[in-house]
C-alpha cells in the first residue's frame, strides 16, 4: 500500500475525477486546458495504476465501473483536503477574520436569511462575502469539492451532504402579453401543449435534478420543444417576455412583471408546483474558524422562512 501511494501520480486522480464530473473525454479536455488523447492517456495510466477499470466505454457514452466510482468518491475528498490546506497554516487572528464563499442559483429570496447574514456580518465586520451564481449542479459540486462555504440550491442533493430546507418556491406558467393564448380565461393545461417552451437549464425531462416542475410538465406533456433555456431566472422571463415559447417562473418574482402587463400568467391556478431551495453544506472537509462559526450561526434552530 505505501508503495503505491508513493508510485501513484496524483494528477491523474484530479484528471480523471474531471472526466467522471464532465461524462466526457472531450469536455474534461476542454476544462483543463488538454487534448483529448492526453486525457484518455491520463485515464489509461490510472487504471494501469490500480489494476482496476474505471470507466466503461461504449462510443460516446462514459459511464463509471464500481471501481471507478469507489474512486472518485475517495479523490473527491482528497482533493477537498488538498484545496484547503493552507486554512491549516494560518493563525487564529485576534478578531474573527475570512471569507465566506456562497453558492447559489439565481435568485433565491429569502428574508429570514437575509436577516442572518446581516446580522453575522455586523457581528463580524472582519469577515468578507463571496456570491457566486451557478446552475444547480454546478451548486452542489462547488460545495462537495470545499471551493464553497455552503450552497443553496433545489435538485436531488448527494446523501453525504448537509441538507436543510430553506424555503419552498411556487411556480406559475407564464406567457407574454401579446401571446394568442394571453388573455383567455377558459384555458386548461391542456390547451397549452405543443406550445414552444422555454426553461431552467436543469430542467430537464429525466435529467438528473427533475424536480416537481418539471414532473408537472410531464404529466401534462408541456414543454417538449424546449425552445429556449437559460440557468439565470431574468433571462427565462426575457425569453418568455420576448415571445419564444411560454415557461414557468417563480410567481413571487412574475407577479410584478404580470402587473406591468408584460406577462400573462396560464393554468394552473391552482396546486402549481412548488421546488425546494435547500441549504447545503459539506462535515467532510477542513473549514476556517470564520467558516464554522458562520455555519454554526446558520444552522442553528431557527426558522429560514
Amino acid at each position: 500500500m505505501s508503495d503505491f501511494a508513493r508510485n501513484l501520480d496524483w494528477n491523474l486522480l484530479y484528471t480523471f475525477m474531471v472526466v467522471v464530473q464532465n461524462e466526457s473525454m472531450t469536455k474534461a479536455a476542454d476544462e483543463l486546458l488538454r487534448s483529448q488523447p492526453a486525457i484518455s492517456l491520463a485515464v489509461k495510466r490510472l487504471e494501469q495504476s490500480t489494476g482496476k477499470r474505471l470507466l466503461n466505454r461504449d462510443g460516446n457514452r462514459l459511464s463509471v465501473t464500481p471501481a471507478g466510482q469507489a474512486l472518485y468518491e475517495q479523490a473527491t475528498e482528497v482533493y477537498s483536503t488538498i484545496s484547503r490546506l493552507p486554512l491549516a497554516f494560518e493563525k487564529a487572528p485576534r478578531a474573527l477574520r475570512g471569507k465566506i464563499t456562497m453558492a447559489t442559483i439565481d435568485h433565491v429570496e429569502c428574508r429570514a436569511f437575509n436577516a442572518r447574514l446581516r446580522q453575522f456580518f455586523a457581528n463580524y465586520p472582519g469577515v468578507e462575502l463571496e456570491v457566486l451564481v451557478a446552475t444547480t449542479a454546478d451548486v452542489i459540486r462547488m460545495v462537495e469539492l470545499g471551493s464553497a462555504t455552503f450552497g443553496l440550491c433545489d435538485g436531488v442533493i448527494p446523501p453525504r451532504l448537509t441538507c436543510s430546507t430553506l424555503l419552498d418556491e411556487s411556480f406559475g406558467l407564464y406567457c407574454t402579453a401579446d401571446h394568442p393564448l394571453a388573455g383567455r380565461s377558459d384555458l386548461a393545461p391542456v390547451d397549452l401543449r405543443g406550445e414552444p417552451f422555454i426553461g431552467f437549464t436543469a430542467d430537464v425531462l429525466g435529467g438528473s435534478h427533475m424536480g416537481n416542475v418539471t414532473a408537472f410538465r410531464a404529466r401534462a406533456s408541456i414543454g417538449q420543444f424546449v425552445r429556449g433555456q437559460s440557468s439565470n431566472v431574468n433571462e427565462v422571463r426575457r425569453m418568455i417576455e420576448c415571445g419564444l415559447g411560454i415557461g414557468f417562473l417563480p410567481t413571487h418574482l412574475a407577479a410584478l412583471h404580470v402587473n406591468q402587463g408584460r406577462l400573462f400568467r396560464l393554468p394552473p391556478y391552482e396546486n402549481e408546483p412548488t421546488a425546494k431551495v435547500y441549504l447545503i453544506s459539506n462535515q467532510a472537509v477542513a473549514l476556517s474558524e470564520a467558516e464554522n462559526v458562520f455555519l454554526r450561526d446558520l444552522l442553528s434552530p431557527r426558522d429560514h422562512d
